[in-house]
């Protein structure tokens, strides 16, 4: 029996919502992942607290799981439970890669750049970090926003001297840029650079192998998979068939090699809260190799991934409105508010310098949309310095039929 016959068997025994759903789309042989349907991001975040295994939900209650929270891209904020064995055989997966492929041991010496700063005063040029356990720097990039900063940064970074980065883009960009107008030298220790997140371009990618002089892969992973897929030294996308199982008809038949649908996965680890068929929300293409890649021999690739854009809002020549900080804004707002939020989006109009927060709830819930609001103010008032030129506008909305186009993260009015 492969994993995922071992997924599908065990859901169909010990999850009632997955047997309601073998019922409801009458399906006939549930070991056949063909048969069961696709399981929407909506969907996920309507039935959060009825989707969990046998013995599982008693675990949540005495808060024994792991939750891995996203409010990020599509902007529909959701909820995963893990039970931590199976968080951490899922994390051994990519480490096993990391070593194998990079030499880079759990123990290294490496920042990431995801802390949050709920609840944190924008001092401008003060740098929100820590440094727990002792080999992981995490810093905050959210309140980042002046150059001054950004050298404030690199001399803790340096400080510090990692052998890799786990990192965004779009951070990246700025370190590198940073490091060149101050003259800087890198970290005597780096070695290795992993980005993630978001879409890493071709020019970021030669730019950074060529600065840093060390070998960069991108990993592509979600807070509801965990890991998806991984780059190994041949520049190949290899998708991580311990973790996750790709359902490859399902998106032919979506159309997603034509560009028009999103990625379908089944995680093979989470027995707490199954994801069947679940509509990741990222536009994915794959190839075919053409010989055998000897890091991996699964001859299916990734070779595009559309759908994760994070642009800074440039407000003038020394500040941008970081995305960062307007995805910590929601997250610290939806940790408070919870199920009230259904989704949310940030415009920013640049003739009239106007950025608009868009709120929905359901109409049963509007009640709670001025306290929403204020918290979202608060919040907003607090990471952004009171001299920056932009009027901040929550509003309420009770579905994405909007005038406003929905967009993925931030959509910049020209």
């Amino acid at each position: 029996m492969t994993k995922l016959e071992a997924m599908l068997k065990y859901v169909s025994e010990h999850n009632d919502f997955y047997k309601k759903r073998i019922k409801e789309y009458g399906i006939t042989n549930p070991l056949d992942i063909t048969q069961w349907p696709v399981l929407t991001r909506k969907e996920l975040q309507e039935n959060r607290y009825n989707m969990f295994s046998d013995g599982y939900k008693a675990k949540y209650f005495n808060q024994q799981l792991r939750r891995q929270s996203s409010s990020g891209s599509s902007g529909v904020p959701v909820n995963v439970y893990w039970d931590y064995k199976d968080w951490y055989a899922s994390n051994k997966i990519l480490w096993k890669k990391r070593l194998d492929w990079y030499g880079i041991y759990p123990n290294d010496r490496y920042v990431i750049f995801t802390l949050n700063a709920f609840n944190v005063q924008n001092e401008s040029e003060s740098v929100f970090y820590r440094i727990d356990p002792q080999n992981i720097l995490t810093v905050n990039v959210s309140l980042i926003q002046k150059e001054s900063a950004y050298e404030r940064l690199i001399d803790i970074i340096d400080k510090f001297n990692p052998k890799w980065f786990y990192i965004q883009p779009f951070v990246l960009n700025k370190l590198i840029k940073t490091y060149i107008r101050t003259n800087k030298k890198t970290p005597k220790a780096i070695a290795y650079i992993e980005t993630v997140g978001e879409l890493l371009s071709p020019e970021l990618r030669q730019k950074a192998i060529e600065f840093f002089d060390v070998p960069l892969a991108n990993m592509y992973g979600s807070e509801e998979m965990n890991s998806i897929a991984y780059e190994c030294p041949k520049h190949h996308m290899h998708l991580l068939n311990d973790n996750i199982y790709v359902n490859s008809n399902n998106c032919e038949q979506a159309g997603l090699l034509s560009n028009k649908k999103s990625i379908i996965i089944t995680n093979l680890l989470n027995k707490a809260m199954p994801l069947i068929n679940y509509d990741q929300g990222d536009i994915v293409a794959f190839d075919k190799l053409k010989s055998i890649c000897p890091y991996d021999k699964n001859d299916t690739i990734i070779s595009l991934i559309k759908g994760r854009i994070y642009e800074c809002i440039r407000i003038n020549e020394c500040y941008e409105l970081n995305p960062t900080m307007l995805l910590e804004i929601m997250a610290e707002t939806i940790n408070q508010y919870g199920d009230i939020i259904l989704s949310y989006q940030f415009i920013y109009e640049q003739s009239r310098q106007t950025l608009v927060c868009l709120i929905e709830t359901s109409k049963y819930n509007y009640k709670w949309f001025p306290n929403i609001k204020k918290s979202i103010e608060f919040s907003y008032l607090m990471k952004v310095p009171s001299n920056i030129d932009v009027l901040f506008k929550v509003k309420h909305q009770y579905n994405h039929t909007t005038q406003c186009q929905k967009q993925k993260i931030i959509e910049i009015i020209q």
